[in-house]
């Protein structure tokens, strides 16, 4: 237990020894505790220089523990000093080796990273390592580490208040559960948009570092290039931006209040929210969990119910009927026209 304050076990059980008896000479410790005279001397140095212990006068020496509520809480502030003074150390050494390396050739500038285990790990660093904002560009394949676990920003930007915009390939929404899991983004404060095709996997954090794959079009994700401040992390900034203006916001909605005689159940909200997308049927099956015939029989229904020439057409109608009211993603103009929301 209190070998956070630098004391080993047979030490510690000295210490506790001492606690718990009256002033113990050395032999006596030794034999209580099995534990070599010598060694126990040496221990007692330790604790009386931290200011457990106390030496008193007589032949032979005996050890007295001090009270441990103050003689901990000493060694506590004491350690806590040294790790601030770490800390800032650490903070210089990271400058040191930022300007080391700022004007050195361009392969510092990059560091390939081998394995699942290695890039699921290093994915999720920048993940935690993000204090402003994290970036990313979604596409099969995924990463994941020995032990299972995925790679997400969900406990990022809900723990840390670190904001997050991620753009989806239409080609993921081929995954089942897909959509469920970008709603559960989004209800947790990420700001989602779609494109028809994703040029590469991406995250960048902060703009001070970025991980691409190495490989165009990996089958497997199990060798990923991490990019440090540079031009090309510059060029993969500006490219996610530009895609993120073309992208497509997805707005899950709420179910809306509608007239006696109309209902729309949550199945139904998604379907028209995802026919909105220009989502394929097929698509709209798998991240329902139903079959592609019946999602074929409802979306006919609801454009007969709306009147609707399109599917486009049937996610508008929705919204001017109030069967579903989008929800426009953060920062994006309100309908009203008053600005965005906030």
């Amino acid at each position: 237990m209190l070998e956070v304050l630098g004391l080993d076990q047979p030490t510690e059980t000295l210490y506790f020894v001492l606690v718990d008896n009256l002033p113990l000479p050395i032999e006596e410790l030794a034999h209580r505790t099995g534990i070599e005279p010598e060694a126990v001397a040496a221990a007692m140095l330790r604790l009386e220089d931290g200011g457990l212990v106390s030496r008193l006068p007589g032949s032979p020496a005996c050890y007295t523990a001090l009270p441990p509520g103050h003689a901990l809480e000493v060694l506590l502030l004491a350690r806590e000093r040294d790790i601030h003074r770490v800390r800032a150390l650490t903070e210089l050494l990271t400058e040191r080796h930022r300007d080391a390396r700022r004007d050195r050739d361009s392969a510092s500038l990059i560091q390939v990273i081998n394995g699942r285990d290695g890039v699921a790990r290093c994915g999720q660093q920048l993940f935690n390592r993000a204090e402003r904002e994290i970036r990313g560009i979604d596409a099969p394949p995924y990463a994941e580490a020995r032990d299972g676990a995925r790679v997400n920003s969900a406990s990022v930007i809900t723990s840390r208040g670190v904001r997050s915009r991620f753009i989806h390939a239409r080609d993921s929404l081929n995954i089942p559960g897909a959509m469920e899991r970008a709603e559960e983004d989004i209800a947790a404060g990420e700001e989602v948009r779609f494109v028809p095709e994703a040029p590469m996997k991406l995250i960048i954090a902060d703009d001070q570092a970025a991980l691409i794959p190495l490989m165009a079009t990996p089958q497997v994700l199990d060798a990923c290039i991490l990019v440090h401040p540079s031009a090309l992390l510059d060029a993969l900034s500006s490219l996610f931006e530009s895609l993120w203006a073309q992208a497509q916001p997805y707005m899950p909605g709420r179910i809306a209040p509608v007239g006696e005689d109309e209902f729309v159940n949550d199945e139904e909200r998604r379907i028209i929210s995802m026919l909105a997308m220009g989502m394929p049927d097929e698509t709209i099956a798998r991240q329902l969990g139903i079959g592609h015939r019946t999602v074929q029989r409802r979306v006919q229904a609801l454009l007969t119910r709306l009147g609707a020439a399109s599917r486009f057409q049937a996610g508008v109608l929705a919204a001017s009927r109030g069967w579903w009211l989008p929800e426009a993603p953060t920062g994006a103009p309100r309908a009203d026209g008053r600005g965005p929301d906030r």
